[in-house]
């Protein structure tokens, strides 16, 4: 009679053990930045699934903005991994920024058509993108990939990148201003590589990565040298959830539409219309390297380097 209030004191504790024990670990946090386009839908779809979660990941996304500011927050700590293109993690790598590619998420078309085009009006007699010199250009940004990858298409028709005006403006702001003559030439995106060509009044005078370099691994997932050494299962195990949400979205076409048109902004009449990149997580060494030396051609850094040495294993 005397040990049973002991008996049942021990199995009480023993019964509460796994709450408190170190066993029993909290998901690892992860904060991320967020982009309303279809290239980002597979991580939105696998944090709808609770796939990060089941696999011990408390994935937030925490801003909303391109890596080209989002880099910023993650330099500064404040995420820990962003999307974005990755022409952002390897110019800041050149200027000694301690920036590691994590994984590949859309990758170029092998052949035309592809989502990423120059576009001219078709009465302007533009033939050859040579004959873009001494025209007005635009890109949404200088130094960026599809402002080095014009350029390199321009000079691999023969033209000089450097007699042509290259000028900023927003992808979606580019048809009407090639349509009211502001400008000659674009490198446009979808959805507007096809608004464009949907108005009859432009003609796609390249289809740039796919001239220069046929799937370019465009845009991907970066980190911080120091945060992928402290995390690096973490690491490893984000890039895996994204890719199980891309094989599921890339073997059915109808849960890949009904995704993107849940997750971006996407039109619906639009939407089979456009040209979707590929998508994998699965990094090309020797395509990044390729970029870096179009890259330093065009004026973008300074100095190359092993991409090998950035690439998370």
């Amino acid at each position: 009679m005397g040990q049973a209030p002991l008996v049942l004191t021990i199995t009480t504790l023993i019964t509460a053990l796994p709450v408190c024990s170190a066993f029993a670990q909290a998901p690892s946090k992860i904060r991320i930045n967020k982009l309303p386009i279809a290239a980002y839908v597979p991580a939105e779809y696998a944090l709808s699934r609770g796939w990060f979660k089941e696999a011990g990941l408390d994935v937030s996304m925490d801003t909303v903005a391109a890596a080209a500011i989002a880099i910023q927050a993650l330099i500064g700590g404040k995420l820990d991994i962003i999307y974005g293109a990755l022409d952002v993690g390897l110019r800041a790598h050149a200027q000694g920024i301690d920036i590691n590619v994590l994984a590949d998420n859309n990758n170029a078309q092998t052949k035309p058509p592809d989502a990423a085009a120059i576009l001219v009006r078709a009465d302007a007699g533009i033939r050859s993108l040579k004959d873009l010199e001494g025209k007005r250009f635009l890109v949404n940004n200088l130094q960026n990939v599809n402002w080095a990858y014009s350029r390199e298409a321009i000079s691999k028709a023969g033209g000089d990148p450097s007699r042509i005006q290259f000028l900023e403006l927003e992808f979606p702001q580019m048809v009407d201003a090639l349509l009211g003559g502001q400008a000659d030439a674009a490198s446009t995106t979808e959805p507007f590589t096809t608004i464009g060509l949907g108005t009859g009044k432009l003609i796609a005078a390249s289809y740039m990565f796919v001239d220069t370099q046929p799937g370019l691994n465009i845009a991907g997932w970066m980190t911080r040298g120091d945060w992928v050494k402290q995390h690096l299962t973490e690491a490893r195990t984000f890039r895996r959830v994204v890719q199980r949400a891309m094989d599921v979205l890339n073997q059915s076409p109808d849960e890949k539409t009904k995704a993107i048109l849940q997750f971006t902004p996407l039109k619906p009449e639009l939407l089979p219309k456009i040209t979707l990149d590929n998508w994998s997580t699965e990094l090309n060494p020797d395509d990044l390297q390729k970029q870096l030396a179009v890259y330093k051609k065009q004026g973008a850094i300074d100095q190359t380097y092993d991409v090998k040495t950035i690439i998370v294993p």
